[in-house]
């Protein structure tokens, strides 16, 4: 068995440097293109993915508008596909079956994993999938070669019934669940999510599901609609409404307990500090660039007692709470869905979620042209 598994993995080595791939390749400072590339090889310990659904990301987004990191890669983290071959040794897995892979996960035993904060762990910063360059993603391309430690504690199988562009949020829920249990959040508070864009939307329902009763803010009709349909109990404009006003009115003249900051800019945060009661809790989630700068008053947020917290990325003790409230629909994620394009149609794709307009929300790649619309 052992050498039949070993010509198998010669096989697909000569097979991988012989086939080549679409990706969207980064070149550098909105510099991005569909290009052919060689199948990456996975190696011992590793599978290599056929992706069918990558969610365009903001991070990925920020890094390709600003040119944060130098080219070429290909970016894309949200993953969801078919195991198409496993490099030796690998046993977790079996071709043909349908996962979900993060592209980082914790050591477990560091300074900072022992205190849970596993983003700032040395080798959760190691990217663990790639389509080949410098491991960035690799979600955006028709094939993702996933790294051993990723195989082994960072993949999460597919329901039958799940659909891969549902899959693939499996990843962005886990951070905004991240945010949710780090700001505290108990039955009976009222929340302030401060837009509502599929971040804002992702941690408006996973407040509801801790028992808050959510308000949600945004200038665009279409998106407070949207707010409202999943379970928002009032939104607020707040290029014509006073929302810190609005909460105060709705709390007993205190405020919000918690604001939940899913937009970025001066007037997010002020929105958010403003709008919430003395002694509660601001939370941070969408500057995540060097340069998203805001000028706080510190005098009131002090004599306030107003916490500010932050959450970035995900964590790997969430990893099946937060497949589990995709797989189960418990959280909405369909309805975020504006545009599903293939790879072929990448660069729109980058257009679009880099300039969204009124009706644009989440972005994804489908690497069948047949379900792409």
């Amino acid at each position: 068995m052992q050498g039949a598994q070993a010509l198998l993995v010669r096989d697909l080595v000569r097979y991988c440097s012989l086939v080549r791939m679409k990706a969207a390749v980064y070149h550098g400072r909105e510099h991005l293109r569909v290009e052919e590339i060689p199948v990456p090889e996975p190696g011992p310990g590793e599978m290599l993915v056929r992706v069918e659904a990558c969610g365009i990301c903001p991070t990925d987004l920020k890094k390709i508008r600003n040119g944060l990191l130098p080219g070429p890669r290909v970016f894309g983290h949200e993953i969801a596909g078919t195991v198409a071959a496993l490099g030796q040794g690998t046993r977790r897995w079996s071709e043909g079956q349908r996962v979900v892979v993060h592209h980082h996960v914790p050591c477990g035993a560091c300074f900072y994993c022992e205190r849970r904060a596993y983003a700032q762990c040395a080798h959760y910063k190691r990217n663990g999938t790639t389509a080949g360059f410098e491991p960035a993603g690799g979600g955006y391309a028709e094939y993702v070669r996933v790294l051993d430690w990723i195989v082994e504690r960072g993949t999460v199988a597919i329901p039958d019934d799940v659909a891969a562009e549902e899959a693939a949020f499996v990843e962005p829920v886990n951070t905004c669940l991240k945010a949710v249990e780090k700001a505290g959040l108990v039955p009976g508070e009222t929340v302030l999510v401060v837009g509502q864009g599929p971040i804002g939307l992702l941690l408006g329902q996973l407040a509801r599901g801790k028992g808050a009763t959510v308000v949600a803010s945004d200038p665009l009709p279409a998106r407070r609609a949207l707010a409202s349909a999943l379970g928002a109990t009032a939104t607020l404009d707040p290029a014509a409404e006073d929302v810190p006003g609005a909460l105060r009115a709705r709390t007993f003249g205190r405020g919000a307990d918690c604001a939940m900051v899913a937009a970025v800019g001066p007037q997010a945060i002020a929105q958010a500090i403003a709008a919430t009661r003395p002694a509660g809790r601001i939370l941070s989630f969408a500057a995540t660039s060097p340069g998203e700068t805001a000028e706080i008053d510190l005098g009131p947020l002090t004599t306030g007692e107003k916490d500010i917290l932050t959450a970035y990325s995900s964590s790997i003790d969430l990893q099946e709470e937060a497949a589990r409230l995709v797989f189960s629909r418990a959280v909405r994620v369909r309805e975020l869905i504006s545009h599903r394009l293939p790879m072929e149609r990448a660069a729109e794709a980058f257009e679009l979620a880099l300039r969204p307009g009124p009706g644009t929300l989440k972005v994804v790649l489908q690497m069948d042209s047949r379900t792409a619309a």
